[in-house]
């Protein structure tokens, strides 16, 4: 008999995931193949080649780059600027510029559409939208001319569809998170717990109506005859009592949470590994000219537009509502409003352990994740902080070529894979929960960077070796796939029902905000000392200040304080709308 290996239960024989979650899997498979190929790696390499097809050799700013033989020793030394809506920019950092345009216009979209996506009908409407306008200006990138023509409108075309399709991945991404808790608790067997909690829930209060006194007198007869029967060594060390109805189905929700966003995370990566390999032939083909670029990142486009449909038709919607904020409009203004009033100190006081796992998420999305930066030619994207700092430390110091960095990038991925299918089922062995796998995860990660600094004090180790980043490579992409689905994991744990669109805006909004702070600042560090390895002391500091801050989260009362939260804000509106018809 097959086995189901994502299972909660070991010895549940296979079965396929219900429709809804087969759909919210078939998103995740579309969409990571755009954010792991083309923004991660394909549309920075291409914008710096656009910028350098009509760039002149500075400082002359006469000779254009194009003329320059490429991998030549002339071309190592070449500084190429490219005069771009009136401004001469370093084409080097021009994708730079573009994505951190990019970050800043994801985290406006998300807060604005938070309000509206809380609604199913819109959730899915917003993240079917976004996802195919995300496709399209992938796809348009065959529409633009490959060769130079001595104009900056090429590579500002470029920009603008890379800045689309940044904005549209982002906001459909925050909608898809949005659907996690939901898909929890459609599972069978939460659903079942959910209904014993209630029938015993609901029993406890007829006992405490009264009854007849005959049945009483029995029991108590009944329970003097069991006491009499323990025996000394039971009474010595009696038996655990049988968790709560109540506890039973928190628990059950919490692994149904991380498993469902463990195999989401496994199914992106593999669609995001197994595509790259395939997208590098049209690459290799063109030998990476910029017309094997544009074709790479058009496929990624129409990957995620293709799978797409399956995706929509079997997501859940619901009854479209009536219009938030009472216009077309007002649904952005109550975004910007309901984000204000969400961090607010009574807020805040009102479900702290939210915002204590906020507060570590800072760091952690910091020291963990950042903006694809590109690295090719002379490095490769990486997909964090640390990755990032890793990989082109392989690059500038330890020289190694760009096939090896390549594979580099490739095992980080792969590992992941793996990683997020098997963290569930440690996790099931271990009986750990959501936020006790996420602190371990942190724990594990420290290695990396502090063994890179023991390289500043020992005369040996510390990712000295080709072979010491491959192993490098390995460890991270293990932790990289369950830090990404157990993060999520224990957010919508926290996240007071009805609520979840919102709370994953902020959630994304703090991840935006803060992935500005790593890359630029290992590359002051780097900039100033010349040392690329003191990076990682940063790294070092960046993954244990939320250590603590993570050790103090209590889930059990985070969850009671966001049902609190959830059902205050349901009496206030409530109120809001009865006050709004008497007047």
């Amino acid at each position: 008999m097959i086995r189901w290996p994502f299972s909660a239960r070991s010895d549940r024989a296979f079965k396929l995931p219900p429709r809804h979650v087969r759909a919210w899997y078939c998103y995740a498979f579309a969409a990571e193949v755009f954010a792991a190929c083309a923004m991660a790696i394909f549309l920075p390499i291409t914008l710096e080649h656009m910028a350098r097809d009509v760039g002149f050799v500075s400082p002359e700013l006469l000779r254009p780059c194009s003329e320059v033989i490429a991998g030549s020793s002339e071309d190592e030394l070449l500084v190429c600027k490219a005069r771009i809506m009136g401004v001469w920019i370093d084409t080097a950092s021009f994708s730079m510029y573009v994505k951190s345009v990019a970050v800043a216009l994801q985290a406006l979209c998300i807060i604005s559409v938070g309000p509206l996506a809380d609604s199913p009908y819109w959730r899915k409407q917003l993240l079917v939208t976004f996802a195919l306008l995300g496709a399209i200006s992938g796809i348009l990138f065959l529409a633009l001319p490959s060769s130079s023509s001595s104009s900056g409108l090429v590579p500002l075309f470029a920009a603008l569809l890379t800045i689309v399709g940044n904005i549209a991945y982002a906001v459909a991404n925050v909608c898809s998170n949005a659907f996690l808790p939901t898909l929890a608790k459609e599972d069978e067997a939460v659903r079942a717990a959910r209904k014993s909690m209630s029938v015993a829930h609901d029993g406890h209060e007829r006992d405490d109506a009264g009854v007849d006194d005959g049945p009483i007198v029995a029991a108590r007869s009944s329970l003097e005859r069991v006491i009499s029967s323990i025996s000394t060594a039971e009474l010595a060390h009696p038996p655990s009592p049988p968790p709560s109805p109540h506890s039973h189905y928190d628990a059950l929700l919490s692994s149904t949470t991380s498993r469902l966003s463990s195999i989401g995370t496994a199914i992106g990566f593999f669609s995001g590994v197994s595509v790259l390999a395939l997208l590098l032939i049209p690459v290799m083909t063109f030998q990476g000219s910029t017309a094997g670029l544009k074709v790479a990142i058009a496929l990624s486009g129409l990957w995620w537009g293709i799978f797409l449909i399956p995706a929509s038709l079997g997501l859940p919607g619901g009854e479209k509502e009536r219009e938030v904020g009472g216009t077309r409009i007002g649904w952005i203004g109550q975004g910007w409003k309901r984000v204000g009033r969400m961090v607010r100190l009574k807020e805040i006081r009102a479900i702290p352990n939210l915002y204590m796992f906020l507060l570590a998420w800072i760091f952690l999305s910091d020291g963990m994740t950042s903006p694809r930066i590109q690295i090719i030619p002379l490095t490769i994207s990486g997909f964090h902080t640390t990755t990032y700092v890793a990989i082109l430390y392989a690059s500038s110091t330890l020289h190694l070529s760009s096939a090896k960095v390549i594979l580099i990038g490739i095992l980080v991925q792969l590992t992941a894979v793996i990683s997020s299918v098997v963290a569930p089922r440690i996790q099931n062995r271990l009986r750990y929960g959501n936020l006790q796998l996420l602190l371990g995860i942190v724990l594990l990660a420290e290695a990396l960077p502090l063994y890179a600094c023991l390289g500043l004090i020992l005369p040996w180790g510390g990712l000295r070796s080709e072979g010491e980043m491959y192993v490098a490579a390995v460890w991270f992409g293990m932790l990289y796939g369950p830090f990404n689905s157990y993060s999520r994991a224990v957010f919508a744990e926290l996240i007071p029902p009805g609520h979840e669109s919102s709370f994953f805006s902020l959630f994304a909004l703090t991840d935006k905000s803060a992935s500005f702070l790593g890359p630029l600042i290992v590359g002051i560090i780097a900039d100033l000392t010349g040392n690329i390895r003191l990076g990682f002391l940063f790294l070092l500091i960046m993954l244990a200040v939320p250590i603590p801050v993570l050790i103090r989260v209590d889930m059990t009362r985070g969850r009671e304080e966001a049902r609190t939260w959830a059902e205050r804000k349901q009496g206030e509106e409530t109120e809001g709308l009865l006050q709004a018809e008497e007047g």
